[in-house]
């Protein structure tokens, strides 16, 4: 079975990445995702100057919560492979869900921070656009409270 689980460096990804770990004996490979998110420019209508500094900062962000689910997966005798993809504008979900189809995922597995009211709002939810739009056995695990 070939596993994806989608990983943002939240105590929501770091437990379904715990999760993902504990079905090792029935998993042939981990695929670790991380969707840099787009930068929004201040207005629809404003055509913001962002300074490539910006997008090196998102890269080694990136890298850096990449390399927290290294250290989990390391501590185990696991086949993986750390995935980092730009959104580009994309709903973050959507590339998930594509990515999942391209690499012959049979099992998705994701973190929630548990948004509530105007956060979830505002910021979204990656964990029920997955759900809304998968046809791929998805699960979501909540962080530890």
């Amino acid at each position: 079975m070939k596993v994806l689980v989608s990983f943002d460096g939240s105590e929501g990804a770091r437990e379904a990445l715990k999760y993902a770990i504990k079905l090792k004996c029935t998993v042939d490979s981990y695929s670790i995702l991380y969707v840099i998110p787009t930068i929004v420019g201040i207005s629809a209508s404003f055509d913001s100057y962002i300074p490539q500094s910006v997008y090196e900062g998102q890269d080694k962000t990136a890298d850096e919560i990449l390399a927290k689910a290294k250290k989990l997966l390391d501590s185990e005798n696991l086949k993986y492979e750390l995935i980092k993809i730009n959104s580009n504008g994309e709903e973050i979900p959507k590339i998930i869900l594509v990515t999942a189809k391209e690499k012959g995922i049979d099992f998705i597995i994701t973190g929630t921070r548990k948004l509530h009211g105007f956060s979830k709002l505002i910021l979204g939810s990656v964990s029920s656009g997955i759900i809304a739009h998968s046809d791929i056995p998805v699960v979501v695990v909540p962080p530890k409270e």
